[in-house]
């Protein structure tokens, strides 16, 4: 299905800028906004050169190629996943229910970024920038999650029975084979919304009676009582 093709106007006089880091940073800026709205194949460099009123010969002094404006873009975004998921980790000031509640809001919404057409282009076309988005999964929310799991056993409200490191590899396993182009494809719905179900099906197996009470009574759309029919 083609997408409405939206119109990026060129500020009038083209003018030539140099090649540093500020440079750099205006036009990531630039073609972060295109990728998140089109895509990476739904946006071309003359798009992301006109939208700074500048020529497509300057915007590659500064970068070799699309794919590598891609690249620092999706490195800004995971930057910014870690230092939010740290931030909440770290703030004292929230006990750990709400703590939980923030760090699976903030992961969902963050995820919710890489729309079905970027996460599809970056893994059809820039296989390598897409293994770097899988190993930061892997490597840095996995690192995060098991300090999270870690602090709700100690504090009761996951099961002490369960390997801790089987739970994350299977968290992961979820969330690597679910949360991906080819699942938003089938089944119409955001990479939010999979993780989201992913967390509700997940999380319940392994909260106990009072982690579930406490944080349902937080978080009641994700760990909200299930509604059993009796046999």
């Amino acid at each position: 299905m083609k997408t409405k093709r939206v119109s990026v106007v060129s500020r009038p006089g083209r003018r030539e800028i140099d090649a540093g880091p500020a440079a750099r940073a205006r036009i990531v800026a630039a073609a972060r906004d295109l990728f998140l709205q089109r895509g990476f194949q739904g946006t071309t460099a003359d798009e992301i050169a006109g939208l700074l009123g500048i020529s497509k010969a300057t915007l590659y002094k500064a970068f070799r190629s699309k794919e590598d404006i891609l690249r620092e873009v999706v490195r800004g975004i995971m930057d910014e996943i870690q230092a939010g998921i740290e931030d909440r980790i770290d703030d004292a000031s929230l006990g750990f229910v709400e703590k939980m509640a923030a760090l699976l809001g903030f992961l969902a919404e963050r995820i919710s970024l890489f729309g079905p057409f970027l996460a599809r282009d970056i893994q059809r076309t820039a296989p390598d920038i897409w293994r770097e988005i899988d190993a930061f999964r892997r490597d840095k929310i996995l690192k995060n999650f098991r300090i999270v799991l870690g602090s709700g056993r100690r504090e009761g409200i996951f099961r002490a029975d369960v390997d801790l490191d089987l739970l994350l590899r299977m968290f992961l396993g979820l969330v690597q084979q679910f949360v991906t182009p080819d699942e938003v494809r089938r089944t119409g719905r955001s990479p939010a919304e999979i993780l989201e179900s992913i967390i509700k099906v997940f999380f319940q197996g392994i909260l106990t009676d009072k982690g579930r009470l406490d944080l349902s009574a937080r978080t009641p759309a994700l760990f909200g009582p299930r509604k059993e029919s009796a046999l």
